[in-house]
């Protein structure tokens, strides 16, 4: 990366504090309160226990259901974009359950699942698991034809094709479903911690506005913001480890 886009990123990340200092030195949005308190609640949260186990039980619930997305998203896409039966049998019913957004699962699964924390975790899965599944549907049937038929004639069996073939030709979308999918993730887990959660930031971050904190309200924003992005950049250098045969412009 050159020097002057490294500087515009830069500038960009900067923008952010200048804007909400002078928005909260002149009140241009009321009670937002300004970096300084900010600030200092930040490291008054460092100090408590709970800030961390809700930091560390937050990041815990997005790894796990957005893994178990991939294991389950990644093979049903390709099945679903290259078997037209399965697809038949498959793909509509999922496309019904998909456009249902994560607060109305979060009665049905307090009814049905034991545990809170599974509640918690299967909201977070629909977030990651819809954006990988569609993604790989696409990468599965961009695939052209002829390559496969191309592998076959040179004597692969169908595992090689789909192994060598189909997976590899895929990746690229897959792996944009996968870093769409983590954002989701964090958005559908702060959402079901906030109404069935007793711990985790989107816990905290709901009782720091019914408490009237509103610094603390911040503080977790900005906590969430920062671990969304860090999920997210893991997904990118795994996707660029797996796809490195791909030229492409470095982000």
């Amino acid at each position: 990366m050159d020097t002057r886009r490294r500087l515009v990123r830069i500038g960009s990340v900067l923008a952010v504090p200048i804007l909400w200092f002078v928005a909260s030195r002149f009140g241009l949005i009321p009670g937002l309160p300004s970096p300084g308190a900010v600030t200092t609640a930040y490291i008054a949260e460092f100090d408590r226990l709970d800030f961390w186990i809700s930091t560390i039980q937050s990041t815990i619930r997005v790894l796990v259901s957005f893994a178990v997305a991939a294991l389950v998203g990644i093979p049903l896409g390709l099945a679903i974009g290259r078997y037209s039966a399965f697809a038949d049998l498959t793909f509509p019913a999922l496309e019904m359950l998909r456009p249902i957004p994560p607060i109305a699962w979060i009665p049905f699964t307090i009814l049905v699942l034991p545990a809170a924390e599974l509640s918690i975790m299967f909201i977070t899965f629909l977030g990651a698991f819809f954006p990988i599944l569609l993604n790989t549907v696409q990468g599965a049937r961009s695939v052209e034809v002829g390559y496969s038929r191309a592998a076959q004639s040179l004597g692969a069996g169908s595992f090689q094709t789909f192994r060598h073939v189909i997976y590899p030709g895929a990746l690229p979308a897959i792996h944009a479903g996968m870093i769409v999918g983590m954002g989701l993730a964090w958005v559908n887990l702060i959402a079901a911690e906030m109404v069935a959660g007793g711990t985790g930031l989107g816990f905290l971050t709901w009782s720091a506005y019914t408490s009237g904190s509103y610094a603390v309200i911040i503080v977790g924003i900005i906590t969430i913001g920062l671990l969304g992005a860090a999920s997210s950049t893991l997904v990118r250098w795994f996707a660029n480890w797996q796809i490195g045969w791909q030229e492409v412009e470095a982000a």
